[in-house]
């Protein structure tokens, strides 16, 4: 979402094309992050939180698919 504000701030509302860029590279990058810190806490960890640690990503694919939702279609 501060991506595709700071996109909107930068390059204008034509359309709306500079908020689905910024959403898209915002999304892109949660997605990378958040993989990542996952795998980091399960192994970091032993994989004795495994479960817990899904269940934390998958809420956050919510989240990040809610926002670009929001992003897409306002």
């Amino acid at each position: 979402m501060a991506g595709a504000q700071i996109f909107t701030w930068i390059y204008g509302s034509f359309e709306g094309s500079a908020a689905m860029g910024g959403g898209m590279i915002g999304g892109v990058t949660g997605v990378a992050v958040g993989f990542i810190s996952g795998i980091w806490q399960v192994l970091r960890n032993d994989a004795k939180h495994a479960g817990a640690a899904v269940a934390w990503l998958g809420v956050g694919v919510l989240i990040m698919a809610l926002c670009l939702g929001y992003v897409a279609f306002s």
